[in-house]
């Protein structure tokens, strides 16, 4: 089945919410009679763009699904593919507007078009405009490849103007703004901004005064920047939609610039979301993330797409198998967000067919479930806090980390215990695999306004290595707990000023009813769980990567779930277990998670870091640890749960109207060896069969169906239960009843 929108006819913004079926065109494209992009080309007569067809091409997508496309009117070399009279022509064009050739055929077929246009990243105008440069900070060293350009030059005007050019020549649905994080910028201009805001020079590196000052100097400029670029976008184009490239999660330094803050100019919300980069888990953690990003306080916010990619290394040529373009973009879209998937053409500008024979069966089940998509919200249930605080103490306390400890060895695992303050990156990502994992349904959070204004909605919140909380936070968070909210901290919580300087908080100190002591003596110590905690999960010690900071002052109420185990010896140079890892040694009375009570909620407080060793150290029991914490602070289950393991299917569940829809998807990864030189990426080459999923669903469940071909078919439900066989890749359930 070809699905296909209708002929555009008239100007609207409601598609922003529908649209989910995108092809990023990935075609930036040298042009070598330029000699800032020319290098050691062998044959600079080689035909670039010369095999380009608008309509045949577009004709491809169409077939394929495709509801909206990303089309280059100026790349990352500053090259522009329409006959421009600010920018650079893209001289193998010789005048021809291709641009506009293929947006006529993309609108000619009911896709939806997105100018794409490069910010920071020019080839051509850095090599001319040598003054425009933008002058790396020390501590950040070379931006790579791509010249940069410095957003309080000359070419800020430039940029601003062909902007301009582009929405008022073409009726454009979008303009798409890339390249956003090449800072900071410590040229001359910027230095003397720095100067005449803060009254001291810029920064060289993190141990220097003021480094936050940067981090907070990068974010204005940027800020200022896409107000601009907003403001002429709306200017002439009212209805086209503003997509800022939002490469800013937890693991890229808060001193690159971009900030949750950006995404309030943003229309639409877009993160990339590669797994030959983070893994087969991230196109999850990048919708939740964006999508918590462009929540604006309403039940759905603003739309989101991620992007996906056809290659197995990124713009390699290389092609995704049909399963694995499957499990990515099912993942993206039983989250709520449009699928973008990310294509280069050839250097003669063709495209490959191949791709799109592999992706039309993809979007076609997206089209099929895109009824019980469309106006769906996902149920809320466990927050997980990650803050622009956290992401600019990470920058300046986590990012530089101690060597090693211990000695090298094959035995030596290849994470290593962090000694930083901050580990916020393995303590985000962590727990959400390990909340993803247990099937437990997990969103973003971060301080914003919206945001602490939605967490009653909510029954349970993860602070882990939330470092530090401004009043406001800490009130907000203790009023939830307060009204019956649960709250699971790991690692230390409120221990510092938003600025890093040690000061603890004393209404999140109060609400925890313990203190955080110092670091204890040795880098591998051991958790031992007492009570019923043993019970389930089990009474042998479990080792743990890092020093566990001492819990102290413990109120009265106060309940130990566990304590440490201290190891048989510390390893250094002279001194050594067998392995790196000292074995168990003498138990101590130490409480390392403890759990009270307060007004209506339930505190759980672990010192010990818990999704940081889900994701550096790989066991299993810290995922089943810290999800028996979170269901336990709840103190109710999901309203869905899966009955039985099934660790590699994710769980999604979302609220339409008085329906419950429930996505599952699973992959299927191959085995691969990761041999020292020669690792190997993982990969998904078969589509994943379950022989049978038995679901539990919310008592007063009256109907439920399993989405066929786009049709609701009947499942028959057994009291709270429900059982689906012969599942693929991904099932959609529609649950009817009444749960309050």
């Amino acid at each position: 089945m070809t699905t296909r929108l209708d002929p555009i006819t008239a100007p609207d913004t409601s598609w922003w919410a529908t649209s989910r079926r995108r092809i990023f065109y990935d075609a930036h494209t040298p042009d070598w009679s330029d000699p800032h992009q020319r290098g050691n080309v062998p044959d600079a007569a080689f035909p670039v763009l010369s095999e380009v067809k608008p309509e045949s091409d577009l004709e491809i997508l169409a077939e394929a699904g495709v509801d909206s496309v990303v089309l280059f009117a100026k790349c990352q070399y500053g090259n522009s593919y329409y006959p421009t009279t600010v920018g650079r022509r893209h001289s193998a064009l010789d005048g021809r507007d291709l641009f506009g050739e293929q947006l006529r055929a993309a609108h000619a077929r009911g896709i939806r078009v997105f100018a794409y246009f490069s910010n920071m990243w020019d080839t051509a105008a850095a090599g001319a405009n040598p003054d425009w440069a933008l002058v790396p900070s020390p501590s950040r060293g070379s931006t790579g490849r791509w010249p940069a350009l410095c957003l309080l030059s000359g070419y800020r005007k430039v940029a601003l103007d062909q902007v301009r050019e582009i929405a008022r020549l073409y009726p454009i649905d979008g303009l798409w703004s890339d390249i956003l994080t090449a800072g900071p910028c410590v040229c001359y201009r910027c230095e003397a901004a720095f100067v005449a805001q803060y009254g001291r020079p810029m920064p060289d590196g993190r141990e220097d005064e003021g480094w936050l000052d940067l981090i907070h100097f990068s974010q204005k400029i940027l800020t200022e920047y896409l107000a601009e670029q907003r403001a002429v976008l709306r200017q002439e184009r009212p209805l086209a939609a503003l997509v800022p490239n939002f490469y800013a999660t937890t693991f890229v330094d808060a001193v690159i610039g971009l900030s949750t803050d950006h995404l309030a100019l943003a229309d639409i919300g877009s993160n990339e979301g590669y797994t030959d980069w983070h893994g087969l888990g991230f196109p999850s953690f990048a919708s939740n993330y964006i999508q918590a990003g462009i929540s604006d306080g309403s039940s759905l916010g603003r739309p989101s797409e991620v992007l996906v990619s056809r290659f197995v290394h990124t713009w390699d040529f290389t092609m995704r198998s049909a399963a694995q373009l499957r499990f990515e973009s099912f993942t993206v879209a039983a989250h709520g967000s449009a699928v973008s998937v990310d294509d280069q053409p050839y250097a003669t500008g063709a495209i490959e067919p191949e791709v799109y024979k592999r992706l039309a069966p993809v979007y076609e089940r997206i089209a099929q479930r895109s009824p019980w998509l469309d106006g769906a919200s996902k149920e809320r249930y466990a927050a997980l806090y990650a803050s622009q605080h956290a992401r600019e103490l990470e920058s300046l306390l986590g990012a530089a980390e101690n060597p090693s400890n211990g000695e090298q060895s094959a035995q030596f695992p290849s994470s290593e215990p962090r000694t930083a303050p901050s580990d916020l990156v393995a303590a985000v990502t962590g727990s959400y695999r390990a909340l993803v994992e247990s099937h437990i349904p997990v969103a973003f959070m971060d301080e914003r306004a919206d945001s602490i204004g939605r967490l009653g909605d909510f029954r349970v919140l993860v602070l882990a290595d939330v470092l530090a909380v401004t009043s406001a936070e800490a009130e907000a968070i203790s009023a939830f707990v307060h009204a019956g909210g649960g709250l699971v901290v790991t690692g230390e919580v409120g221990v510092r000023s938003i600025d890093g300087v040690p000061d603890v908080d004393p209404v999140i100190a109060e609400l925890l009813g313990v203190t955080f002591g110092a670091p204890g003596r040795y880098t591998f110590p051991y958790l031992r769980l007492t009570d019923g905690l043993s019970e389930e999960l089990g009474g042998w010690p479990l080792p743990h990567y890092g020093r566990i900071t001492a819990l102290e002052n413990l109120a009265p109420d106060v309940r130990v779930l566990a304590r440490r185990t201290d190891p048989v010896l510390e390893t250094d140079d002279a001194t050594y277990w067998h392995n790196n890892q000292p074995a168990p040694g003498v138990p101590s009375d130490d409480p390392v998670i403890v759990e009270r009570t307060v007004g209506l909620g339930r505190v759980i407080v672990s010192a010990a870091r818990l999704g940081n060793n889900r994701a550096r150290l790989g066991h299993g029991a810290y995922r089943d640890l810290l999800a028996t914490l979170v269901r336990r602070a709840a103190r109710v289950e999901p309203l869905v749960g899966i009955i039985g393991a099934h660790h590699n299917t994710e769980l999604v569940v979302a609220r339409r109207g008085a329906e419950l829809v429930v996505h599952l998807v699973t992959g299927s990864p191959v085995v691969s060896l990761d041999l020292y030189g020669a690792p190997q990426p993982a990969a998904i080459e078969d589509v994943a069969s379950l022989s049978a999923v038995r679901l539990r669903v919310p008592a007063g469940t009256a109907s439920a169906s399993r989405i066929v071909d786009g049709v609701e078919v009947p499942v028959e439900l057994d009291r709270t239960e429900l059982l689906l066989t012969g599942v693929d890749d991904w099932e959609t359930v529609v649950l009817r009843g009444n749960w309050g």
